[in-house]
């Protein structure tokens, strides 16, 4: 029921277009108002004005951080506006950003939606065509770059951009055309040109622009994954993007207004990068810490040695990549020290467990317990997470061995269920109760099952305010999406517990389907596998329309910082467990029997290293005990491994398995190993 006066006339749920306003499904028991993203953003700098708003290092050489207060904030927005009016940004398009996190990533999205704009993210991993697909799906008039080497992907492809009135690049090194060209500026030099000119116009453009901002106008777009075909821009109102953020902020638990502090570091491309680290942070008066480029390639420590952040969000993924630090830690330590931080690690985790499930802890545990944290603590400060409050993960499945490594680190990992399509979290299960499930909806979502099977699984569907208003320019694709009544299609399969937690299984498109019918969710046989060989970095199934299951393995390599890219040299805990074999390499192209050179860059060169392979006998056997140690715990006949492959080097984002936020791209590594594949099918 649509009773706010600050919503645009509209007749349906739904859209596609960026000059159509959507309906609000709410109802008499929702009390949370509306507002435009700009409405909330004010309220939070007025609310908030002296406190810490965003932090940046400016110089990693001289180790210059900079602060900026909720009141500069909000004039630092004010600026991008008038910059984004001065070069051109249109009212409802786009203003898309490319680029790594930064705080002018903040300011010009907020800025362009106080213009009247809408924000469209592109991941700094697209390659020039994704580019230009993005800039042209959105409408975009401005577009904002990272440095030189973006720059140069909208050089190339600007000429068949009619509508891209100005590309404006926030750091160096510039080419010699940046603001000697129409068309290209620098950021530095946009700004220093608003400060000489007379702004009283674009001001009174600015405010008449505001003046029509609707919080049911589109804000936001928000590409998917695209790993069938281009990505879909997802279209979020102001409304769905501020409803979620107030769900989120009241579902977290200790919270402390004007104290909270967290590290941005997931690409803002993404749905809950743009929830947690831009819109959950105003809404508590929180504190903002930028990491540098390679955060994801080694440096995130370091970030969060200096913020001390007191809520951490990361992909499974981050903290495999914590896990592995740490048990190549453990193992450089002496027989003493690790026995003894066994021993705490079990105490801890058992405290947890019974915390979770609702015991009453005795007095003596409790003693226990705290004695166990004085020795795990180090590793947490080590981390630099030891005020950290909540460590939520989500985006990709989270196996339970990753959870219960943590548990003994006191460092309980909580589920959060979400999607772009839903603007952000529908599960936020901070108040762990079981290591199952990501938890219940938050208020205000409704979740059902399509279609359940015997055992009660089926389509996870959800429906509420925070649902998207369709994809942009694809009515078809919309109506597929979403019901007639409002229910969201999510793609995900799983089901709802007796308690109403909501239990993720896999994706309808990752199932495999045999040759024999039979339907088969990866990755819990993944999880298996890699359960029983700690030396396999990556395990991915394969057997859709086959007549039997195969799985290709990467074993756990080390890799280069800068690039990102796997190295030859394996990990200090795959280099143990081969000593336990009798194996004594210490370089993954020594233990494959493969020339070094033959892995990488390239995919050809990949693909012809994994057909090269001749492994050690003693590792391929070990591998094979594995798997079949695996295929014990399989639910059925149909679900068990019958022949493996190995591949040249592991999967990461530089060689292009690993998406943007590190979901393996199950269609690229199928088309890289193809042939390898169809080896083990004769």
């Amino acid at each position: 029921m649509e009773r706010d006066e600050k919503l645009r006339p509209a007749t349906s749920y739904t859209s596609t277009s960026l000059h159509e306003a959507v309906k609000l499904r709410r109802d008499e028991k929702d009390t949370i108002g509306v507002q435009s993203v700009p409405e909330f953003f004010r309220e939070a700098c007025q609310k908030y004005a002296q406190l810490p708003a965003l932090v940046w290092e400016q110089s990693a050489e001289q180790q210059d951080w900079i602060t900026l207060s909720y009141a500069d904030y909000e004039k630092r927005v004010e600026q991008a506006a008038l910059m984004m009016l001065h070069v051109g940004l249109e009212e409802r398009s786009s203003l898309a950003v490319l680029a790594f996190n930064c705080p002018e990533w903040f300011f010009a999205e907020l800025g362009a939606l106080r213009a009247g704009g809408v924000v469209a993210g592109i991941y700094p991993s697209n390659s020039a065509e994704a580019c230009y697909h993005a800039l042209v799906t959105s409408d975009a008039t401005v577009c904002v770059v990272d440095d030189d080497k973006q720059m140069a992907k909208l050089r190339a492809i600007k000429h068949r951009l009619p509508r891209l009135k100005a590309v404006i690049q926030l750091h160096g090194p510039y080419e010699s055309f940046v603001n000697q060209e129409p068309d290209y500026f620098s950021w530095q030099q946009l700004t220093q040109t608003l400060e000489t000119l007379d702004t009283d116009q674009l001001q009174q453009e600015l405010e008449r622009r505001e003046r029509g901002i609707y919080a049911n106008d589109c804000a936001m777009l928000i590409f998917t994954s695209g790993t069938v075909g281009m990505p879909k821009a997802v279209m979020l109102t102001h409304d769905s993007v501020v409803y979620d953020t107030k769900i989120v902020s009241a579902t977290m638990e200790n919270t402390v207004l004007g104290a909270e502090r967290l590290v941005s570091y997931l690409p803002l491309s993404h749905i809950a990068a743009q929830i947690f680290d831009i819109f959950v942070a105003m809404s508590h008066g929180g504190c903002v810490y930028f990491a540098d480029k390679d955060a994801l390639k080694g440096t995130l420590v370091r970030s969060f040695l200096k913020a001390k952040p007191t809520r951490m969000f990361g992909v499974p993924r981050v903290f495999e990549k914590f896990q592995e630090r740490l048990v190549a830690a453990e193992a450089k330590a002496k027989p003493y020290s690790r026995l003894l931080l066994s021993k705490a690690r079990e105490v801890v985790a058992q405290h947890q467990l019974a915390i979770i499930a609702g015991e009453k802890v005795s007095l003596y545990a409790q003693a226990k317990y705290w004695l166990a944290t004085l020795i795990v603590r180090p590793i947490r400060q080590m981390l630099g997470l030891e005020l950290c409050k909540s460590f939520l993960t989500g985006g990709a499945p989270v196996s339970p061995e990753l959870k219960q490594f943590f548990l003994g680190l006191d460092m309980p990992l909580a589920d959060v269920y979400g999607m772009s399509e839903t603007g952000g979290a529908i599960t936020l299960n901070e108040s762990i109760t079981n290591l199952y499930s990501s938890g219940a909806p938050i208020l205000g979502t409704e979740v059902k099952i399509d279609k359940p099977d015997v055992n009660g699984q089926g389509e996870i569907l959800m429906r509420g305010r925070n649902n998207f208003m369709g994809y942009l320019g694809e009515p078809a694709k919309t109506e597929e999406a979403i019901t007639p009544d409002g229910w969201l299609h999510s793609g995900d399969v799983g089901y709802l517990d007796t308690h109403g937690n909501v239990v993720i299984s896999g994706r309808l498109k990752e199932l495999i389907i045999t040759a024999g019918g039979e339907n088969i969710p990866p990755v819990h046989i993944e999880e298996l596998i890699k359960h029983e060989l700690p030396c396999v970095s990556n395990a991915l199934l394969v057997g859709d329309h086959r007549k039997y299951l195969t799985v290709l393995l990467a074993l756990k390599t080390k890799s280069d910082a800068s690039t990102g890219l796997p190295l030859d040299q394996l990990r200090e805990e795959t280099i143990e467990w081969l000593n336990e074999l009798g194996l004594q390499q210490t370089l993954l192209s020594e233990l494959l029997n493969i020339p070094a050179d033959l892995q990488l860059p390239s995919d050809a060169n990949a693909l012809a290293a994994a057909l090269e392979i001749n492994a050690e006998p003693k590792l391929l056997e070990a591998l094979e005990a594995g798997i079949k140690r695996a295929n014990k715990n399989a639910i059925s006949k149909a679900q068990c491994v019958q022949k493996f492959a190995l591949l040249p080097h592991e999967f990461t984002l530089a060689t292009g398995e690993l998406g943007p936020t590190l979901k393996i791209r199950r269609n690229i590594v199928h088309t890289k190993y193809g042939p390898l594949i169809d080896r083990l099918y004769k």
